[in-house]
Parts: C-alpha cells; sequence; structure tokens
C-alpha cells in the first residue's frame, strides 16, 4: 500500500485518523486495522498516518504487518520514542534481534518514558553477550522504575556475567528483596553468591530453596553444580536423579545425568538419558562423545561406528575425533588413535580423561617416557580434586596400619566358639591388591554355573563398620554373628540372584584390610589370593584412571601406591598367620602363561566342577554384561603377557619406591625388581 498522501484531503485523512484512534481507544483493534486499510486505499498516507497504522498492528500482535508502517514513520520522525519502542518491539518479536537492539540507543532509552526501549536493549544486548550494554541499559530501566525486580534480577546477572561480583549480589539481593516468593531469583542469587566465594551463604540459600521448592528441577539441577563442584559425588547424583526426573524434556539435565552417572561407575544407568537427550536435541556434543565412551566401556565397541555415523550430521568434527579415537583404540590402530586425540583438542572431554587416554594409547605404541609423562599429568589434575584426594587416601592408610596393631594373640583369644550353619554354600572371598588379575580370574571362575560374582560390593566392610570394626570381633556373640551372615547373604541376594546351591565369589581387592571380620563371620569360608609383580601393580595403579574413593585416592602418587601395598599386605599376612587363613594363590604370570594348570588345582580346592572344553573368560565376560572395574576391555580378548613385567619399561620412573617393594618382591618369589 501507498503510505504517500494520494486522493484524500487533509481534512478527510484527520477524520480518518480521528476514527481509527477512537476505535483503537476503545479496543476495538480489528474494526480499527480495517479503518486503517480503507484509509490507506483512499490515499491516507504520511508519517503521523504510519506511526498510527504501525501502532494498530502492533497492538493487535500482527508485528510483521506493522513494522513497514513503523519503519516510515521512524525515518521521518526519529525522536518519536513511542514508534522506536514500538519498532524495536516489533523487530524483536519476529525474530530481528540485531535490528531491533540498534534501535535501543542509551539516549533514546533515556528519553523514553515507558522504558521498553532499555528493558528490551537489556534484554537483546545480554543475548548477544555485550554484558556491559545490558547492565547500562538496565540501569536507565531501574532509574525509572526502581521498584522492577526482574530488572534487578537481569541487571545482577549481567553484572555477574562481568564478574562483578559485589555489584552482582547487591543487584539481586534488591530483587529478592521485591520478590521474596520467586524462586528463579533466589536461585540466581544463591549461584552468584557462590561464584562471587561466599560458597557457605550461597550453598545454605539453595539447600533452602530445595526444602521449599522440591517440584523445582531447576533448584536441583543448581545443588548439582554446588556439590559436584564440592566434590560431593554421592550428594550431586542425588540432586541431579531428582532434577532428571522432574524434567524429563530438559535436554542438558537428561545429559549430565548420564555423564555423572558414568563418572560415578554406574554404567548401567548412563544409556537411557544420554540417549534421551540427543533424542530431545542432537546438537549436545558431549552426549554423544559420552555415548561413545560408554559403549567402548561395556566392551560393546561394534555399536561406536554406526554411532558416529549418526553423530556426524550434528556435532563438531573435535567430538567426532574423540569418537575416533576410541574406535581406533579398540581396533588396535593406535597411531591413528593418538591423531585422532590430538584432533580432538582440549575441550571435548575432561583434562583427566584426556591425559589417560593419551597415556594408554602412548604406552601401546612403546613410547614409554612420553606415557609417564601423560600419567603424570593425568594424576596431577585428579589431585586437585576439592574433596583433598592425598588426604584421604593418608588416612585411609592410617586405619589400615591402626587395624593390623590390634591384631596380637591376646585378642585372637578373646574370640568366642562359632559354629556356622551349613544351610547354603560358603562364600569365597577373593582378594589381592587392585590391577592383580581379579576380573580375569572372577570372569574365569564364571565358568563354574554355581558360581554368583559379586564384583566390589561393599558389603563385608558396611558390616564391619555396623559391628564396631576390628576391634570388636573378639566380643561378638554368636547370636550376632548369625544376624550379620544373614545380613550378608541378604544384600548379597540384592545384587546377585542366588539359588540354594549358588556360590557367592565376593570379589574385592581391599577385601586384604578385612580379613579378620571375614575369618569371624565366615569361619568355613576359603580365600583365593590373586599376586603379580608388586612393581607390576603399583605402577598400574598409578596409571589408571580410577574413581577416587579413599583406597584409590592413594595411587595419584607412587610413593603412596606403594605404601598402600606395603600397608595393605603387612596387615593380610599378618591376618594370615594369627587366624591360619584357609588361601589359595593365583599368581597372574602363570595365569596368562597357562591357565588350565594355574587354575584346575584351585577348581579342585574350592571344591568346583572344570567346565568341559576348560575355561573361556572371553564368552563368560561378555555374558556377565557390565564389567565395572578398570579391566573391563582386558577381559573380552585373549591373554595377552604384554601386562607381565610391564614395569620394566618404567624402570627409571619406579626407582622412588624401589627400596619400599623390594620385601615384598623377594616374599612373593620375584627374582627382580627396578634399583633404587
Amino acid at each position: 500500500m501507498s503510505l504517500d498522501a494520494g486522493g484524500m484531503t487533509q481534512a478527510d485523512e484527520q477524520e480518518a485518523i480521528a476514527q481509527i484512534v477512537a476505535l483503537a481507544r476503545g479496543r476495538r483493534m480489528d474494526e480499527a486495522a480495517v479503518a486503517v486499510r480503507r484509509a490507506a486505499a483512499r490515499g491516507a498516507g504520511g508519517p503521523v498516518f504510519a506511526a498510527l497504522a504501525g501502532a494498530v498492528e502492533f497492538h493487535r500482535g500482527q508485528f510483521a504487518d506493522a513494522i513497514p508502517h513503523l519503519r516510515f514513520a521512524h525515518s521521518a520522525q526519529p525522536a518519536d520514542n513511542t514508534v522506536r519502542a514500538n519498532l524495536a518491539e516489533a523487530l524483536y518479536r519476529t525474530g530481528a534481534g540485531d535490528a531491533a537492539l540498534a534501535l535501543c540507543e542509551e539516549d533514546a532509552a533515556r528519553a523514553d518514558r515507558s522504558l521498553r526501549l532499555a528493558r528490551i536493549g537489556g534484554h537483546l544486548a545480554q543475548e548477544a553477550g555485550e554484558f556491559a550494554r545490558a547492565a547500562a541499559l538496565y540501569r536507565i530501566a531501574l532509574d525509572g522504575d526502581a521498584r522492577d525486580w526482574s530488572g534487578w534480577n537481569n541487571l545482577g546477572n549481567a553484572l555477574g556475567a562481568l564478574e562483578d561480583w559485589d555489584e552482582a549480589v547487591s543487584a539481586l539481593r534488591r530483587a529478592a528483596a521485591l520478590a521474596p516468593d520467586s524462586a528463579p531469583v533466589r536461585l540466581n542469587l544463591g549461584k552468584t553468591l557462590i561464584e562471587a566465594g561466599r560458597g557457605e551463604e550461597g550453598e545454605a540459600l539453595l539447600r533452602a530453596l530445595v526444602r521449599e521448592f522440591p517440584q523445582e528441577a531447576a533448584t536441583h539441577y543448581a545443588m548439582f553444580d554446588v556439590l559436584r563442584g564440592a566434590g560431593d559425588a554421592d550428594g550431586a547424583h542425588q540432586a541431579i536423579s531428582t532434577a532428571a526426573r522432574l524434567a524429563p524434556d530438559d535436554a542438558q539435565i537428561q545429559a549430565d545425568w548420564g555423564q555423572h552417572c558414568a563418572m560415578m561407575g554406574l554404567f548401567d544407568e548412563v544409556e537411557a538419558p544420554l540417549r534421551k537427550a540427543l533424542a530431545i536435541d542432537p546438537s549436545i556434543a558431549p552426549a554423544w562423545v559420552g555415548l561413545a565412551s560408554l559403549l567402548e566401556r561395556l566392551n560393546r565397541e561394534d555399536e561406536i561406528e554406526p554411532l558416529r555415523a549418526e553423530a556426524v550430521a550434528h556435532v563438531d568434527a573435535a567430538s567426532l575425533s574423540f569418537i575416533d579415537a576410541l574406535r581406533h583404540k579398540r581396533a588396535h590402530r593406535y597411531d591413528e588413535a593418538l591423531a585422532a586425540l590430538e584432533a580432538a583438542g582440549e575441550q571435548t572431554v575432561t583434562a583427566g580423561q584426556r591425559h589417560h587416554l593419551r597415556g594408554v594409547l602412548l604406552d601401546r605404541l612403546g613410547r614409554y617416557d612420553e606415557a609417564f609423562a601423560s600419567f603424570a599429568a593425568m594424576n596431577a589434575e585428579f589431585a586437585t580434586d576439592p574433596t583433598d584426594p592425598r588426604g584421604r587416601g593418608a588416612r585411609y592408610r592410617a586405619e589400615i596400619e591402626a587395624g593390623a596393631a590390634l591384631l596380637t594373640p591376646a585378642w585372637r583369644a578373646g574370640w568366642g566358639a562359632f559354629t556356622p550353619s551349613r544351610a547354603r554354600p560358603a562364600p569365597i572371598f577373593l582378594l589381592g591388591f587392585p590391577r592383580s588379575g581379579t576380573t580375569l580370574l572372577d570372569t574365569m571362575l564364571m565358568a563354574e554355573p554355581r558360581v554368583r560374582v559379586l564384583e566390589e560390593a561393599p558389603i563385608i566392610a558396611e558390616i564391619e563398620a555396623q559391628l564396631g570394626g576390628i576391634a570388636a570381633l573378639p566380643g561378638l556373640s554368636a547370636d550376632q554373628i548369625k544376624e550379620a551372615r544373614a545380613l550378608y547373604f541378604a544384600r548379597a541376594g540384592e545384587l546377585a540372584d542366588l539359588g540354594p546351591d549358588s556360590i557367592v565369589l565376593d570379589k574385592h581387592p581391599m577385601h586384604l584390610r578385612h580379613a579378620p571380620t571375614i575369618a569371624r563371620l565366615f569361619p568355613e569360608s576359603r580365600f583365593i589370593l590373586a599376586l603379580r609383580h608388586p612393581c607390576d601393580v603399583v605402577l598400574s595403579c598409578w596409571l589408571t584412571n580410577f574413581r577416587l574413593n579413599n583406597a584409590m585416592a592413594s595411587f595419584l602418587d607412587l610413593e603412596d601406591a606403594a605404601a598402600l601395598y606395603e600397608a595393605a599386605f603387612g596387615q593380610w599376612e599378618k591376618a594370615r598367620a594369627l587366624l591360619d587363613l584357609p588361601v589359595g594363590e593365583v599368581v597372574y604370570e602363570r595365569l596368562v602363561e597357562d591357565k588350565d594348570a594355574e587354575l584346575r588345582p584351585l577348581f579342585d580346592w574350592l571344591g568346583l566342577d572344570w567346565p568341559d572344553g576348560g575355561v573361556d573368560h572371553r564368552e563368560a565376560a561378555r555374558a556377565r554384561g557390565t564389567v565395572i572395574t578398570a579391566s573391563y576391555a582386558q577381559v573380552t580378548e585373549p591373554i595377552y603377557q604384554r601386562a607381565a613385567g610391564r614395569w620394566r619399561h618404567y624402570q627409571a620412573h619406579l626407582a622412588p619406591v624401589a627400596a619400599r617393594l623390594a620385601g615384598w618382591i623377594e616374599r612373593f618369589g620375584y627374582g627382580e625388581g627396578p634399583q633404587a
């Protein structure tokens, strides 16, 4: 339509304008729009008419139709802030944010008594990442309306993005005072307090929000960030699980839930939330990477290639490169895997994950000094965890030493008599220092159909703590022991399908420190001790990416790892002699050399049936499902001997712990070790 007055007299146009204004004031906007079109058809035009026509369409919500009128009116009268504000908002509503923001100049915003230019401009500037401009515009709006709680909230968020923490907190406190019932405002305040270094106050506020608004996913999600940052993995897991339940359609929350489950080692819980996140928003690259990592972790490497083919349309090249690194690693193409990992850059996964995978690949390529440097970088990264893992590791070792000090003949003499029930087969306890081949061994023992493996379940440790620790064992009554045994089998039954003749194989390397409790509760049980060269296990523990519980926290430093070896085996050897424990030893180096020769005597001693056709650990590993230990990939491979004697590649690096391990190397019959 023409915007120029043509066939109408000035008086006719003024009459038409008056009619349109009357209709608009009477909120008869559709009739006003019809009147605008009739007047335009008769030749009405000019800036005043264009401003009115634009205003009518604007208030009808027909923003695209309003824009041509408003552009004409604004070009003719740029100082008219009502027209400018209408145009800016119409452009914003139609997705033309850049053009809208250009209209929200600070001088115009100050002159706009409606405050719309300041508010729209602040929002658009914040969306564009222009936080200083956003803050300036929000301040203009608040100068005009100091009781606008949403304005104070927006200003606080913009100032937080600028890391102007004091001013951000001040603004958000104003918002919270004006809107005390607004969970989002208080949530922003809590998160900003934490960012400002006032963690105790911020965390207290977030916890209060969780109590007051238990059905708000955002509060639980914010609590997840706080607890994760503080190193409280269990608390963070509870928070993100709740948030995910409350926000099933939030792709980012679902993705974070899956990733956190992976970090926790809860591998059976990872896949569903990651796939759900990708179904909602396939552009979340970490979810693709996390899913590929899970498939590799679950020995479902054949599924990684189709996953990559699906991901290629959605993610960046760096994420695809990391997926490629996993593919090539599983195919033993280590040069290609390393090149892909380098192409993935530093932002695709955490620094610790990247250093670990790089170390593994360099080790496989025989570049041992470079591999050692990568593993050292991994452990240095993990050592910065806010839960002070090295301190926790030191306390754990001290607890073992304190337990060992209790093991005296006088302590043993205090044990009362106990006759175990024969209602079900006695558990077998498989122990040995981590990375001694316990997972390979329990997989082989699963070839006996009656065997049910408990894979590093903390049942014995929990029962020991409930009973009062090792010091309380002599004072236990027969009834207390019976109750503890019943509790053990009840918990075992929750983790494994136990029939009347099922034999529980309770595998946990650090049962080394709980042997006295096991012997007190299950005097009829037998122990399997997995042995491997002390240098190999200490080295392997140091270069493995464990979840840093109190036991594994000693593996961030080679000397701490060797100290834990010495403490754990010191207590074990003392308990073994004092309690005359029935122990069958399996030596890793002999196992990988000739598994049948090493295992047949063990099967006979345990009363297990040797399977027809021998032991196929790979078939058993595929059938067992998720393997939670760090040996997940090895148990599905043919038995290899590369891990036996691995320490020799790192002799120079092991020199600082040579003296501490020398006695154990001799005691367990290994002829040589590194030189101090």
